[in-house]
């Protein structure tokens, strides 16, 4: 009997531990909400920020994301550029009001307009991409320029295996999906290669060998490590996020192509023909329509800015940029 209420007191201690840290977890991770301003538009609020001095570069995060996934782009601020960043409807500050991606863009422009900026090198990551694509299309005078990292373009389709894995039901859970993204946060702390491997698989075309090349690459460099625990920080929790992941969704499901027929600015193409996620097929379309663009084909799948090409990937952003004209 005395074994039993033992063992009943340390599960009920354990129990309260996990809660202590897990309530000390979300309230730091949800600092995010503090940061950035939030101005009032004509289609809602939009949370927003803008870094730095210099051109503009406009970021269109990925999903989930928000005004944090601009980390990734930080140091073109030293590189004498600003930096604005958006949180999309749903996602942070930004309240959810189900806006399409024209109307997101007039809402940017209103933005700009309110910020008394003329144009901006429009820059789609991933869920970003469309974002970006319609900018510069809709809005070519205000655009200096356009700049797609593994940005979607046209038909996009989950991995086969996303339904089932881990990660789905940490961004559809609704009721523990804040408690299993402190779990991942903690898992890949600690447990680094298992949890990387989870997530690389669905992103990546690679064969087993290459994925564990790539993993061995990332888990051995602290740069590297540094990007992927960035990019998890940015994704949670899960409920400040969940209602614009899900309109991503919608939208990105729903896209045959994305018109361009507007873009005449140079282009800067970056892609991975082993992207699991933004497949091969969004950077042929954008090299088939675009009219003015470099295209820098990279390794390793959508994890590609932390693979072997990651100096590469960086270096060519910037060599990119200083062929713009920025008057």
């Amino acid at each position: 009997m005395q074994t039993i209420v033992i063992i009943l007191v340390a599960i009920v201690i354990v129990i309260i531990l996990l809660r202590i840290g897990f309530v000390r977890w979300k309230k730091t991770a949800s600092r995010v909400m503090e940061d950035g301003e939030v101005i009032e538009t004509t289609t809602g609020k939009l949370h927003y920020k803008l870094s730095g001095n210099g051109p503009v570069l406009f970021f269109m995060h990925g999903g989930p994301g928000g005004i944090d996934q601009g980390i990734f782009l930080d140091h073109m601020i030293d590189e004498g550029y600003s930096l604005l960043v958006v949180s999309r409807p749903g996602y942070l500050r930004t309240p959810f009001v189900p806006l399409s991606y024209e109307e997101q863009v007039d809402q940017y422009v209103e933005l700009l307009d309110k910020l008394a900026i003329n144009k901006v090198v429009a820059m789609g990551y991933s869920a970003g991409g469309p974002l970006a694509l319609c900018f510069a299309n809709k809005y070519p005078e205000r655009t200096h320029a356009l700049v797609m990292e593994a940005g979607v373009s046209t038909v996009y389709e989950t991995p086969n295996e996303a339904p089932d894995s881990f990660w789905m039901k940490l961004l559809t859970s609704d009721r523990i999906q804040d408690f299993l993204s402190w779990i991942t946060v903690i898992a890949i702390k600690f447990a680094f290669k298992m949890t990387i491997k989870s997530i690389i698989r669905l992103e990546t075309l690679l064969d087993k060998e290459g994925i564990k090349r790539f993993i061995d690459l990332v888990s051995k460099d602290k740069e590297r490590r540094r990007w992927l625990m960035n990019l998890m920080n940015t994704t949670v929790p899960m409920s400040i996020r969940k209602h614009g992941l899900n309109h991503d969704i919608k939208l990105l499901t729903s896209i045959e192509k994305i018109p361009v027929d507007n873009i005449n600015v140079k282009s800067l193409l970056i892609y991975s023909k082993e992207d699991n996620d933004v497949k091969w097929l969004n950077a042929e379309y954008l090299i088939n329509s675009l009219k003015d663009f470099e295209l820098l084909v990279t390794h390793g799948g959508h994890f590609m800015w932390i693979g072997k090409d990651m100096d590469k990937i960086k270096l060519k952003r910037i060599e990119f940029l200083k062929t713009i004209n920025f008057e």
